[in-house]
């Protein structure tokens, strides 16, 4: 199995999706941005640490390129540019700006969604890759009433915001891009937090509707009870239908869809068989929050607002367009891929989950912990000179009686790991490269076992001296 080239892996879904791919043994390369304060590989590492409490076991690390999606290039080297020619076979786009309106196209979400698929592309053609996944999202459909079939969008209806126009002329790139061969298009609808903790590292869409709704109602006086009136009329009937999915069941369905043959080339929609209503999203966090007494009254905004109201219509802003009854998506595709994998109804417990994980997390202002790595695995192995490199591939084939092979992979897992092959060059010198190759023998061993195999390699090599 050659190298998936993977960008957008520190986003909600990326970060998910990440853990999945790499928990199915799925040999990852990432494309990530450093931020200000950490490296591209620290951020990853910071994610898989989180992953790894969560599933409670260490996982695999991928190969991280570091770069820029918007880039030239996306940023890398002639180096990383070789390394993926020779490395890997597919590439899984699932990079995005969430910006609803741009100020213009040089901006977001127009520079990512648009600018950054182009510059991927032409890196990916350029290094020779054909097979092409795309992570788009199910409002391309835009206006459009629906049903809405796993097909090309075609714009007719016009769209609520740029951010759907953007992923639309995203999609029209790669369905337009002649040297992929049946590029695959995964179209979530909204994504929302983990259905069993509730973890979100976003608070776009139903977690701003949850953080207005929990800053009203926790403003109003409490009775003697410690329930509080909320005087609330909406301009909805409350029956308006919400196509929401958790992202542990997204990855986990791209996931599997990346390993079935059968989808690849079509257009698939992940969208829920049982949609939530505004309704039931209301009573849910009214529930939790000890509240009650916001009335549907309609499509028509009440002529004149209380204070409540104000606060209300006035944080709505941007998601004022998504008031309407979502279009229902036809997920034909979804069943008869992944018939085993029905997306969770997300219920009170669900929505509960969603709000304490948003109070406990302040609403995204808890600072997030940085993973401590004592030593990365990577650093260590590039230290070594050809001898001891010599010395650790007869380590792992089983000592110097054994010899080594004239390629050897090694993977570390866990905290600060990685892959490599150590290998035997034209110039007869043994040399390090990041990653695995196809078919060599390899050798996997978690990141405190690195340790006493160096010391191992560095008194065989002094022997050998």
């Amino acid at each position: 199995m050659r190298y998936l080239f993977f960008t957008g892996a520190s986003g909600l879904l990326g970060g998910q999706l990440l853990a999945s791919m790499l928990g199915r043994g799925r040999q990852l390369a990432v494309l990530v941005r450093p931020s200000a304060k950490h490296s591209a590989r620290e951020r990853i590492e910071a994610i898989l640490a989180h992953e790894e409490q969560a599933l409670g076991r260490s996982l695999p690390r991928p190969v991280v390129l570091e770069g820029d999606l918007t880039a030239s290039g996306c940023g890398l080297t002639e180096s990383d540019v070789r390394w993926l020619r020779r490395s890997c076979s597919g590439v899984l786009h699932s990079a995005a700006s969430l910006e609803f309106v741009g100020a213009d196209r040089a901006g977001e979400p127009w520079r990512t969604n648009v600018s950054g698929t182009r510059a991927l592309l032409d890196l990916v053609e350029a290094a020779g890759i054909d097979e092409f996944h795309h992570v788009s999202t199910a409002y391309v459909c835009g206006l459009s009433p629906g049903p809405i079939a796993e097909a090309a969008s075609d714009a007719a209806h016009g769209f609520r915001n740029d951010y759907e126009a953007s992923k639309h002329e995203a999609e029209w790139l790669v369905r337009s891009a002649a040297f992929l061969k049946a590029p695959t298009f995964y179209r979530p609808a909204v994504i929302v937090g983990d259905s069993q903790t509730g973890a979100t590292s976003t608070y776009h869409g139903l977690m701003a509707m949850l953080q207005l709704m929990t800053v009203i109602v926790r403003n109003l006086p409490e009775d003697e009870t410690g329930f509080r009136k909320v005087s609330l009329r909406l301009s909805m009937t409350g029956e308006e239908k919400r196509n929401m999915i958790p992202v542990d069941w997204t990855a986990a369905v791209i996931a599997r869809l990346l390993d079935t043959p059968a989808a690849r080339g079509q257009t698939i929609h992940l969208a829920p068989d049982v949609p939530i209503t505004i309704r039931q999203i209301i009573d849910y966090t009214s529930s939790y929050l000890n509240s009650g007494g916001v009335e549907f009254c309609g499509p028509r905004k009440p002529a004149e607002l209380n204070d409540t109201e104000n606060a209300a219509y006035g944080g709505k802003g941007l998601y004022e367009a998504y008031e309407q009854t979502d279009p229902l998506f036809v997920t034909d595709n979804l069943r008869r891929f992944v018939p085993d994998l029905p997306c969770p109804v997300i219920d009170e417990q669900m929505m509960h989950r969603f709000l304490a994980y948003g109070d406990a997390d302040r609403w995204g202002k808890r600072k997030r912990p940085v993973a401590a790595v004592e030593s990365w695995a990577g650093d260590l192995l590039g230290q070594l000179d050809s001898d001891e490199l010599t010395a650790m591939g007869q380590a792992l084939a089983g000592g110097p009686a054994a010899g080594a092979p004239s390629a050897i992979g090694l993977e570390v897992v866990g905290p600060g790991g990685g892959s490599w092959t150590i290998r035997r060059d034209s110039e007869d010198a043994v040399v390090l490269e990041r990653g695995l190759l196809n078919g060599e023998p390899r050798f996997t061993l978690s990141a405190g076992d690195l340790g006493p195999l160096l010391r191992e390699c560095g008194a065989l090599a002094m022997e050998q001296v």
